[in-house]
């Protein structure tokens, strides 16, 4: 059964592009947006054999204390959207994500609440072990003479295996694939700053 995020969020613009932002982080994830939290719980409150493997929660910030009884058994992978202040972290029992930032920002807080959540998407079938070796390498911002001879293979060999990277994905863009690789565990976030200042 595939991964699925839930999106639950009334504001129209707000929720379409979240989604587009999820659906570049995690490709091989069902993005499901709802626009109301009625709407959400017909679907969670299925019997589990015919509802969705759900990943995370990105719910309205308004919504989410309305219902916290609902989501406070699942804190682990329910998101606030926030669009007033956001709450200290002593006073908030969810990962909160400013919705009043860029795509970049937001993006960047995504990886964050990842890696502090530890959640886990399972992405292993989808990459073979070299092609993760030259995604890590794409993410570092290396172009494809320095990641032949950084990995000693042809050209030719690094310019297939992106293009299987970018069939499989669905991902064109490097900062997009790199996005995917800090989102997937293929590479820390550091080591991006720590490249680029190279």
């Amino acid at each position: 059964m595939r991964s699925t995020i839930a999106i639950v969020e009334p504001r129209y613009v707000a929720r379409v592009g979240l989604e587009t932002i999820l659906q570049s982080l995690f490709p091989v994830v069902d993005i499901v947006a709802y626009n109301s939290f009625e709407q959400f719980q017909q679907i969670v409150s299925l019997p589990s054999r015919e509802r969705p493997y759900f990943v995370h929660f990105f719910v309205n910030q308004d919504i989410l204390q309305y219902h916290a009884d609902f989501f406070a058994s699942m804190p682990q992978i329910t998101i606030s959207l926030c669009y007033h202040n956001l709450l200290p972290p002593a006073q908030s029992r969810f990962y909160q994500l400013d919705m009043n930032t860029d795509e970049h920002e937001l993006c960047k807080q995504i990886v964050e609440m990842r890696a502090a959540n530890n959640a886990h998407i399972d992405t292993t079938s989808l990459l073979s072990k070299r092609e993760i070796d030259v995604l890590r390498l794409v993410a570092k911002g290396m172009i494809n003479k320095e990641i032949a001879d950084q990995l000693n293979i042809g050209l030719n060999t690094v310019i297939t295996h992106r293009a299987h990277i970018t069939e499989k994905l669905g991902i064109k863009s490097v900062p997009a694939l790199t996005m995917y690789a800090v989102v997937n565990g293929y590479i820390d976030y550091s080591e991006i700053y720590s490249s680029t200042k190279d």
